[in-house]
């Protein structure tokens, strides 16, 4: 019995021993924003940013009645000339000091009022006494991606990430877009029966309905550059969802437009995005190409700042494509006062496919007419089409009188349902004197889905 209760007592002194113990451990010190983490506007970098004040409460520790902490920022510095404080209830000042050069990163607050287990505020700013300021305001340059606030003393520390450097305008992905050429007259877009081929870039305004700090309230310039662009291309224009607009001529095939968005408008205030619609003017004969956006710059309002950048890796954005097939005759010959008694080329195709045009390789002042049964140059049996080229030399204008002799380069473009290469064929043959049947070659291109295969 006695070892029963020799063992009882010592089990009770350990339990409350272990109680003791846990009841006396210390709890550390924290920092707390008074919100989430604080997104700051990248654009608007360097700047002085007001942040939201902080709160500290220092753990179960026994301060001396005077104390040094200090505060260290990483991803700012404390703005020269400011004041930061510790502040106790009532706005009672702890302790205070001023930052004294730019680019500070640390202070050194010499307190005579600190305790253990109570809460303070942590304040900076211009205004005085110190107590009267509300915020906490640091200086925040380009480079920075987040900020953090560190108090150290020599008795405890705590530290609290306070703000996040974001872009406040971003980007939707670019969704291509095509336009196809119509084939009866070259010059215009078949989508529209005009010249002129539109894209929309989506703005985001990533603050809306968000507390951000520091957000754009300047006229924000952007600058698009379009790249491969097709030389029949003579105005490249902008308008966006305000009606801001505006344009430039393009050279070398590229062109960069230069768009400054209003910030009493989207997407600054009211609005979540901004659509910009990007417009491409063309003058004669359209040329098949896509037109690329290879990156959108937005420039600092801040000289001292570098320019930031939305999108680096090009896009594909707008194709200006011939619908259907093209069947290229390299050297089509026909009789013109010369050797050759007569010319010919042959298609198979759908029913439901037609010739769109002809054109002359390389020669837009050439013009031959669309063969037809009513010119003469055109029959079709069987599921065969024949061009007589002996009736439709004499119908093309442009061409020199010894061009047939030697071989014109046509380019046909047949569009319509199932118009693919799959689905269509096609010879050309001359009559030689002296020589007999002469076959030539044929090319059955594809260029539904792609740029042009030729020019005109």
């Amino acid at each position: 019995m006695r070892k029963i209760k020799s063992t009882a007592l010592l089990g009770a002194f350990v339990a409350v021993a272990s109680v003791g113990v846990i009841s006396h451990e210390a709890h550390g010190a924290t920092l707390t924003p008074q919100s989430t983490v604080t997104p700051i506007a990248k654009e608007m970098l360097p700047s002085s940013v007001s942040l939201p004040y902080l709160s500290l409460s220092t753990g179960d520790v026994t301060y001396p009645s005077n104390v040094s902490v200090t505060l260290t920022l990483s991803g700012a510095s404390f703005v020269n000339g400011y004041y930061y404080a510790i502040l106790g209830n009532g706005s009672y000042t702890a302790c205070s000091v001023a930052a004294s050069y730019s680019g500070q990163n640390s202070l050194t607050l010499n307190c005579n009022s600190l305790t253990g287990g109570t809460s303070y505020t942590l304040v900076g700013g211009q205004a005085t006494p110190v107590a009267n300021n509300t915020s906490f305001t640091v200086y925040v340059p380009q480079s920075s991606s987040s900020i953090v606030l560190s108090y150290i003393s020599s008795y405890e520390s705590a530290s609290a990430p306070i703000a996040q450097v974001q872009q406040q305008l971003s980007f939707s992905p670019i969704s291509s877009s095509i336009y196809y050429i119509s084939l009866s007259s070259l010059s215009t877009f078949a989508n529209n029966n005009s010249n002129n081929a539109s894209n929309t870039v989506v703005l985001t305004n990533n603050a809306f309905n968000n507390t951000w700090s520091n957000t754009i309230n300047v006229s924000d310039t952007m600058n698009f550059l379009f790249t491969g662009i097709p030389s029949s291309v003579t105005l490249v224009s902008a308008t966006d969802s305000n009606n801001i607009s505006s344009s430039t001529t393009p050279g070398n095939a590229s062109a960069t437009v230069s768009f400054t968005l209003a910030s009493g408008s989207a997407p600054f205030k009211s609005a979540s995005s901004d659509t910009i619609t990007f417009g491409f003017s063309n003058s004669g004969n359209i040329q098949p190409g896509t037109i690329v956006l290879s990156s959108i710059t937005g420039i600092a309002p801040n000289a001292s700042a570098s320019n930031y950048v939305y999108l680096s890796t090009p896009q594909n954005f707008l194709s200006f494509s011939l619908p259907g097939t093209q069947i290229y005759i390299p050297d089509a010959l026909a009789p013109d006062n010369n050797e050759i008694t007569a010319g010919y080329i042959t298609i198979s195709m759908p029913s439901s496919a037609s010739i769109a045009s002809i054109s002359v390789l390389n020669n837009p002042n050439a013009s031959c007419p669309v063969p037809t049964a009513a010119n003469g140059s055109f029959t079709s049996t069987s599921g065969v089409s024949y061009i007589d080229l002996s009736k439709l030399a004499p119908l093309c204008t442009g061409l020199d009188s010894k061009a047939w002799g030697s071989g014109v380069p046509l380019v046909i473009n047949i569009t319509g349902t199932n118009a693919t290469p799959t689905n269509i064929t096609a010879d050309a043959y001359a009559v030689i004197n002296g020589f007999g049947l002469k076959r030539i070659p044929v090319n059955v291109l594809n260029i539904g889905a792609g740029t042009a295969n030729f020019s005109y």
